[in-house]
Order: C-alpha cells, then sequence, then structure tokens
C-alpha cells in the first residue's frame, strides 16, 4: 500500500464467517502480510476481475450489435496467416 493511499484509507468494521477469517488469516501468514493489506489485496484483485469482465461483455455486446462482414473476418483470417507464417517456429 503506498503512502498516498494510506493517508486516504478509512476504516471499516465487517463482520466475516468464522472459516473466512480463518482463510484469510492462514493466507495473510504465508504471504508475510497484515491482515488489512491482503483484504485490500483480495478486494482490489476482484474488483479488476469485474472490471475486465465488463469490458469484455461490452465487446462481445458490440460484435452482437454490429458483426463483422465476411470480408473483415477474411481479412483478419489473412493478416493473421500471414503474420504466423513469419514466425520462427523452431
Amino acid at each position: 500500500m503506498t503512502a498516498r493511499r494510506r493517508a486516504r484509507a478509512r476504516k471499516v468494521a465487517i463482520s466475516l464467517p468464522a472459516s473466512l477469517h480463518e482463510e484469510i488469516e492462514r493466507e495473510r501468514r504465508e504471504r508475510g502480510m497484515s491482515r488489512s493489506a491482503i483484504i485490500v489485496a483480495a478486494l482490489e484483485e476482484s474488483l479488476a476481475r469485474r472490471r475486465r469482465e465488463a469490458l469484455i461483455e461490452r465487446y462481445t455486446e458490440g460484435y452482437r450489435r454490429m458483426p463483422e462482414s465476411a470480408a473483415e473476418v477474411e481479412a483478419a483470417r489473412a493478416a493473421a496467416a500471414e503474420l504466423l507464417a513469419e514466425e520462427p517456429w523452431e
């Protein structure tokens, strides 16, 4: 956690199931992290994953609304084949 983030940090009291608390404690000991740091890391990872999933969904939805034409698909296939042919496969 950076000094800037610590300066803006807020204390939050939460209730956790005992099994999750035990898992957090085990993980933080193994990784040598504070309880706050391990929880912040887990939340940041979870939120980043959700942002990525939302972007993928937007990307997919865009192609559902406006699919590629046959010409675009063929152009992409040809470009990929050309690039792959240039790769040193040995």
